[in-house]
């Protein structure tokens, strides 16, 4: 019954019952690998946790489900993929892409005429059903494998398990290695390393460790979304803010950005439709350091997943606006952001502002509010 649930949680909330019939019980009917062949933003890798899985405890799974269904673009590859800590190993479960398409196909789809088959719109509840029903399937073998009685998952932090969370990831590092696409990594975890690499249950260092180079493996190009922590601690408090500050570091070292760590899941429910990426230059005390700027927004111009990279600085992630107005010919871009941490200072956010013609250069600066620092930056159209 525990392990039935996990699955019709995931299948039942996307299918018309017809098509619940069909792709549960298998008639043949599978989720179209066309939709991989459309251009993405941006792609999703949800992270699970196997040793925080509690037996009867599904929320994790409706709180991922409802995040990936209000946010997912035409086509995004989501991937699943087990991470197990008390190991150090992660294990890929499953992979696809969501069956969408943008207003501009769905248009053109509606005016069409399809004599010999039928029109693919018709069929988009169908192929997001089959999607969920995947991921489901995948989700609910993590859970029949992993979950254990809650008082058989509870961490005493004076006595904690040996665990490397740490491993985990850079065991999945060739994923970013290998993409241009901006990742946006949803991880459902305690975080609680307790490994030779370093311990949230005890002092932090005095000086930052520097995961990257020690491990030899970088994030780039990501943005961490961690939910699940304090959910299998006795006792919290200070614990969670030496476990923000460990990973927010760790994270970072690794090149990747981190825009939520909570109990909850912070993915906002925007959709990116328009992508900008650009190769930067800082100018700072007469050195000019290069970097890349990665934005994605909405219709209305609002930032999601998007990020700004200093090299031998630091990585965050931006909030804010990016807007593009004028004729399609001659459209002026304006980047008004707040990073959610220093860049260029240690200060907790940095200003970022540019503008310029769109397909060409912006100007700007960098800085922080009320201080003497403001330095030049420059942004010009990515070449990879």
């Amino acid at each position: 019954m525990r392990a039935f649930l996990l699955c019709t949680l995931l299948s039942t909330a996307a299918f018309a019952p017809s098509a619940m019939a069909e792709g549960i019980f298998g008639s043949g009917n599978t989720l179209d690998p066309a939709f991989c062949k459309q251009h993405t933003v941006r792609q999703t890798v949800v992270y699970i946790d196997d040793s925080i899985l509690v037996a009867g405890n599904t929320e994790w799974a409706r709180t991922i489900y409802a995040k990936l269904r209000a946010t997912l673009t035409p086509g995004e590859r989501t991937t699943l993929v087990e991470l197990s800590p008390t190991t150090g190993g992660s294990t890929e479960m499953w992979s696809g892409c969501w069956p969408a398409y943008t207003p501009a196909q769905s248009a053109r789809l509606a005016s069409e005429t399809h004599i010999f088959s039928a029109n693919p719109l018709n069929s988009i509840g169908e192929q997001q059903g089959y999607f969920f029903h995947d991921f489901g399937v995948a989700a609910q073998k993590i859970e029949q494998k992993a979950a254990r009685p809650a008082s058989a998952v509870m961490i005493d932090p004076a006595s904690p398990p040996s665990k490397s969370v740490l491993r985990t990831l850079v065991s999945d590092g060739a994923r970013y290695a290998h993409t241009r696409e901006t990742v946006r990594a949803i991880l459902y975890s305690d975080l609680a390393e307790n490994s030779d690499l370093g311990s949230v249950f005890k002092p932090l260092p005095a000086a930052p460790v520097d995961y990257g180079a020690q491990l030899g493996t970088y994030l780039r190009r990501s943005v961490f979304y961690v939910f699940g922590l304090g959910s299998d601690m006795h006792g919290q408090g200070a614990l969670q803010d030496t476990t923000r500050h460990f990973w927010d570091n760790a994270l970072r070292s690794m090149n990747a950005t981190v825009a939520s760590f909570g109990s909850d899941l912070g993915v906002p429910n925007i959709l990116p439709v328009r992508e900008a990426a650009y190769d930067v230059t800082l100018q700072d005390a007469g050195q000019t350091l290069p970097g890349h700027l990665s934005l994605l927004a909405d219709a209305d111009g609002t930032l999601v997943d998007s990020w700004i990279g200093i090299t031998r600085l630091r990585n965050a992630t931006l909030n804010g606006v990016y807007r593009c107005n004028g004729p399609a010919d001659a459209l002026n871009c304006m980047l008004n952001a707040t990073s959610s941490g220093g860049v260029v200072t240690m200060s907790p956010s940095e200003n970022v502002h540019l503008a310029g013609r769109d397909g060409q250069s912006l100007k700007g600066h960098i800085g922080v509010p009320g201080s003497n620092v403001n330095l030049a930056l420059t942004a010009n159209p990515a070449t990879d």
